[in-house]
């Protein structure tokens, strides 16, 4: 590269416009050409002419030479632009370098803050540490006193049940003086309900409701148990002149004939212990002996373990309750009342075998059940079923939401009452007979003592209680009426086959009211209309009210609640299923067909009553 290519190629500062190339001026000589006169030209060489050729040659050399140089520094202007386009990225991208630069910083001051505040903590939690370390030396010295003292309060423990034992002996015996002045006591309320029946023939017994005398006859006060006007309207299928069959319970025949009973002497005793139940101040023997009452510590204890929510509290019953049923082979709580347990000698050998185990499933309901050997490893076990199908749901065990504490505790609970309706149905002495009772008996006496507390059980609506009165009133009155061979008896088996069809669905609904009587409130029920039923059916019931109205004249038990009937019709939709002739035929007429086809009327064969003109002047 020669010396002038290395100076064009130096990129100048700064480029001044580029102006177009001007040739020397050089000076004309003027020739007078005129007309038809013009001077002919002619080139003399020479050394002027040699040396303006030399002259023309560089000029026309040095032009090539500036074309050249113009067109290198163009390209060098370009060049230069370029460059300052690289530069001013170069500055963006280093601007950009320097503020990543600055966060890094900053980051790595806030990392160093950081490490600093954790080793500050570090320091802290080892103070912790070593105090929670103390505190769980202390604890386990507490846990420690705690396991002597109850080894301590394990001996009087043993002392005290001793002392129970002796009390429980003391206590069967006053049991027997208390069912000694049982007896005593019941057999001057018969002495008084004697005295009562004779003056019931004499005072004329409050009715309610408008029932005429002819249902009753003259004077119907006169008798507990007077003769209905009444008879059962013969069937289509039958002869009026047939008398009506009894019908027969067939749980009561399925019953009497697993006891080896007679089913006419298992209903007469079933109708007199119904009976019974409409006194309030009959008396029932059963266990005096007092339940101890569970220790605060216990009921605290069950409470620092249960559930945080209702849901679980709710969770554990069902699940346990499923568990033991699934694995005792029941479907209700109520079916222990069948149960065979162990006996007393079979619970004493597993109490002396070592590591004896049980692969069946029987409880231990005799006495001192709760601090049973047997009981507590079935218990163990049924606690472990829960476990496990716990495993295939929620887990709530696992997660620690469910206690294994708070199973054991509601285990016991439901083993207490396992127990305790078991032990309703078991024969007691009666010492006025001087003899145990009878099976039979005792399912009897049983079935009364629970048909009471389920009555008085809140979760019964209204219509429930109402029909389970009157249907109890009425077998009452079928078993009295069998034992007289009463002429009305077929009526009154026809009244029991009438509300078997309407059960507490076909009962009238009722709403309380205020009601002042004397200057005194008082509760009473607006008794509704049932629109869709046969009228009839409303004067039925009514005689079946009368007669449990006696039946509390009689046996002076609680009053039933004023009620008033009302024009207002109920809410409650018409039960389906029922025969034809217990659907009103007005209301029946008015539906459409449609509501006709759901209604699905029984084709079942059923009559209510026809008048008993015979009995009318009675």
């Amino acid at each position: 590269m020669s010396n002038i290519d290395k100076t064009m190629d130096t990129p100048p500062v700064d480029t001044p416009v580029d102006t177009p190339y001007q040739a020397p001026q050089r000076r004309r000589v003027t020739t007078d050409d005129t007309e038809g006169s013009r001077a002919k030209r002619t080139v003399i060489g020479g050394p002027g002419r040699n040396a303006f050729d030399e002259v023309r040659e560089n000029e026309k050399f040095y032009k090539e030479q500036h074309r050249d140089a113009r067109a290198k520094n163009r390209a060098a202007a370009q060049d230069n632009e370029n460059l300052r386009v690289l530069l001013t990225q170069a500055e963006i991208v280093i601007k950009d370098r320097q503020e990543e630069v600055h966060r890094l910083q900053v980051q790595i001051a806030e990392c160093q803050a950081q490490m600093e505040r954790m080793d500050y903590d570090e320091t802290g939690l080892h103070a912790q540490i070593q105090h929670d370390q103390e505190r769980l030396s202390n604890l386990l010295q507490q846990v420690n006193n705690a396991q002597r003292q109850a080894a301590e309060a394990s001996a009087q423990a043993y002392q005290v049940q001793q002392a129970m034992q002796a009390r429980d002996i003391e206590l069967h015996q006053l049991r027997a003086q208390v069912h000694k002045q049982d007896d005593e006591v019941n057999h001057l309320r018969l002495q008084i309900q004697a005295a009562a029946r004779a003056k019931a023939k004499a005072t004329p017994i409050r009715r309610r409701g408008r029932v005429t005398n002819e249902l009753f006859g003259k004077d119907p006060s006169a008798q507990l148990l007077p003769t209905l006007a009444l008879n059962p309207a013969p069937l289509p299928a039958e002869s009026p002149a047939e008398p009506a069959v009894v019908p027969v319970n067939p749980l009561v025949e399925r019953f009497a004939a697993k006891m080896e009973m007679d089913v006419v002497g298992l209903t007469e005793l079933m109708g007199v212990l119904k009976l019974a139940l409409q006194d309030d101040n009959v008396q029932v023997a059963v266990n005096t002996k007092a339940r101890p009452r569970k220790s605060s510590a216990k009921a605290d204890m069950k409470k620092a373990c249960a559930p945080e929510t209702k849901e679980l509290v709710l969770h554990t019953h069902s699940l346990l309750r499923r568990v033991t049923f699934e694995k005792f082979k029941v479907e209700l709580g109520s079916d222990f009342i069948f149960h065979s347990p162990a006996t007393e000698r079979q619970v004493e050998d597993f109490a002396e075998a070592e590591n004896a185990t049980l692969s069946h499933w029987q409880w231990d309901f005799n006495t001192g059940y709760l601090d049973s050997a047997w009981n507590a490893v079935q218990m163990e076990r049924l606690i472990n079923a829960a476990i496990k199908e716990d495993e295939k749901g929620m887990q709530y065990i696992r997660k620690g939401e469910i206690h294994r504490e708070f199973l054991e505790f509601v285990l016991s609970e439901q083993l207490e009452r396992y127990r305790g309706d078991w032990k309703l149905f078991q024969p007691r002495w009666l010492p006025d007979k001087d003899r145990a009772e009878t099976k039979a008996e005792a399912v009897a006496r049983g079935k009364v003592m629970v048909f009471m507390r389920r009555m008085n059980s809140k979760s019964i609506n209204a219509q429930r209680r109402k029909f389970l009165v009157r249907r109890n009133t009425t077998e009452a009155v079928i078993a009295m009426k069998e034992t007289e061979g009463a002429s009305d008896l077929a009526t009154w088996n026809r009244i029991l086959e009438l509300l078997d069809h309407l059960q507490s669905d076909g009962m009238s609904e009722e709403e309380e009211i205020p009601k002042t009587i004397s200057g005194q409130k008082v509760k009473a029920f607006q008794i509704l209309l049932c629109v869709w039923r046969e009228p009839d059916i409303a004067k039925i019931m009514r005689l079946v009210d009368m007669q449990k109205q006696r039946f509390e004249d009689i046996h002076n038990g609680t009053k039933s609640a004023v009620r008033e009937r009302s024009k207002d019709t109920g809410n409650r939709a018409a039960p389906k299923g029922l025969p034809r002739c217990l659907y009103d035929s007005n209301w029946f007429n008015s539906l459409s067909p449609k509501q006709v086809k759901e209604l699905k009327v029984s084709k079942e064969v059923f009559a209510l009553f026809v008048a008993a003109t015979e009995r009318m002047a009675m």
